[in-house]
């Protein structure tokens, strides 16, 4: 079961992402809409900042800073294509959030620059980290079902907690 704190930062995904969305799809339409869901995105972005700062290195909100060992192993499976590499919380998929985080919140603040183009720049180059962080998203999540597809049975069924206190004696 999760935790209280992971539903939680599902939960500021699901703002972030939509606020994202939101902004990018009303650019030229609802200016209002855009510029609210704009300025909810660099909110959003700067309470998952400090979020991070103040929570324990436990917290799924939290932002892992690789060391060097971690690098190296993460190097290593890279270049041997192990799956391992990609599978769970990886340093590419905190990477790419991150710079989802900071490319949307740079696409939102560029907004009150005096050139519409370069906004609009910055603006489609985030969503290509979007997108990027999505499929990499996608993939860990699909290499851990993989990973639990290949993994054998146990030699005899688990009986449940439950089911043991049922049974006769």
């Amino acid at each position: 079961m999760r935790g209280l704190s992971f539903n939680l930062l599902l939960f500021w995904h699901g703002l972030f992402a939509g606020s994202y969305i939101v902004a990018f799809l009303t650019g030229d339409d609802a200016m209002g809409m855009h510029i609210a869901s704009g300025w909810f995105v660099i909110l959003l972005g700067a309470f998952r900042l400090l979020a991070a700062l103040l929570v324990s290195d436990k917290s799924p909100w939290s932002l892992p800073w690789p060391n060097a060992t971690q690098i190296k192993a993460f190097r290593r499976q890279s270049r041997d294509l192990d799956p391992q590499a990609l599978q769970g919380r990886n340093m590419l998929l905190v990477a790419s959030g991150l710079i989802v985080l900071m490319g949307a919140v740079l696409a939102s603040l560029s907004g009150y620059l005096p050139s519409d183009d370069l906004h609009e720049g910055i603006a489609n180059l985030s969503l290509a980290f979007v997108l990027g962080h999505a499929a990499l998203v996608l993939i860990s999540q699909g290499m851990k079902r993989v990973k639990a597809a290949v993994l054998p049975a146990p030699a005899k069924p688990l009986v449940s907690p439950t089911a043991q206190s049922r049974a006769p004696v």
